[in-house]
């Protein structure tokens, strides 16, 4: 939790001044961040359920719609988000951002503010991926070449993995990609039972 002079200066050093709209969301801002955690852009807009402030941190991505009595708040993780989209029109932007379980549409009236947001977004995804894909790559290719020396499996012995709806169902044999949170989407199988005629 920051106070709310923190989160005024962090809005100040992005350009981000909102005197009228948007003023309970900031003061629910400093409740949400934790220390250490800055601000990079925020715009104001709507989505599906009114009236928003979506703000991009150098950690996360999060929606916040403060009225009275009700707060609603979004927390998505970089790492989480699958494809975003921006289309703009005469007087308004539209970002769509898509994830794993949640498809969030976000309209916003400043459509300079809001390019500047998904920018920023987008640099933050692409740091994040570029990282976890050294980080993986690297332990897999020196495990390929210790493998490659200490087992030799014979033809007889050649695995295959059984494709099921054109997926790849991995068993015990050693993995040659690695593991992707980016593509790896839950499946979801359902069995009909057929009736018997005798």
């Amino acid at each position: 939790m920051v106070s709310l002079n923190q989160v005024e200066e962090q809005l100040k050093r992005i350009g981000c001044n909102f005197r009228f709209w948007g003023r309970p969301e900031i003061r629910e801002l400093r409740n949400i961040l934790v220390q250490g955690e800055t601000i990079a852009q925020c715009v104001n807009g709507r989505y599906e359920g009114g009236f928003a402030l979506l703000v991009v941190t150098d950690h996360r991505l999060l929606l916040i719609d403060k009225k009275p009595m009700f707060l609603t708040l979004e927390d998505i993780r970089f790492d989480m988000i699958a494809e975003v989209d921006y289309s703009s029109h005469l007087l308004e932007g539209v970002i769509r951002i898509m994830t794993p379980n949640r498809k969030l549409t976000f309209t916003a009236w400043n459509q300079g503010r809001l390019r500047a947001l998904l920018n920023n977004l987008q640099e933050r995804i692409t740091a994040i991926r570029h990282q976890y894909l050294q980080q993986q790559f690297q332990p897999q290719q020196n495990a390929g070449q210790q493998y490659q020396y200490q087992y030799q499996p014979s033809p007889s012995q050649h695995y295959s993995a059984p494709v099921v709806g054109g997926l790849v169902m991995q068993g015990s044999a050693p993995r040659t990609m690695p593991f992707s949170p980016y593509t790896r989407v839950p499946l979801i199988m359902r069995r009909r039972r057929v009736p018997k005629f005798y």
